[in-house]
């Protein structure tokens, strides 16, 4: 499956004015969306915590995480991001996709384009 990517707008979740629309390589493998650091501090997004993470190349480190609003496709919801550091890919992780209802497009992957998916309920 190719890699593709996104516009997402983020915005400030106490202040939606604050907003800046960016764009993300969909990225099912990383569990938190990685956002650029300058980007979140002019939203007015502050880290909340600090969490361990652990690249393809078994390297690990630590990143900021804070909370942004996201919406993709017309769906928005304030969705956890990690604080990424130049140089670092900016990404759509798997906790975003899955909390807005979104999967990749197994079938058409030529598409390359999001499509709603399947909440599960207990």
């Amino acid at each position: 499956m190719g890699m593709f990517d996104v516009t997402v707008k983020l915005a400030n979740p106490g202040d939606s004015s604050r907003s800046s629309d960016v764009s993300l390589l969909v990225e099912t493998d990383a569990t938190l969306s990685w956002i650029p650091r300058e980007l979140l501090p002019r939203l007015s997004v502050r880290p909340t915590t600090r969490l361990a993470f652990q690249f393809a190349d078994e390297r690990t480190t630590l990143r900021e995480v804070g909370a942004a609003l996201f919406t993709v496709d017309g769906k928005t919801l304030t969705i956890s991001c990690a604080f990424g550091e130049p140089g670092e890919e900016s990404v759509l992780g798997a906790t975003a996709l899955e909390a807005l209802g979104l999967a990749v497009d197994a079938v058409e992957p030529v598409e390359k384009e999001l499509i709603p998916r399947r909440r599960l309920a207990l």
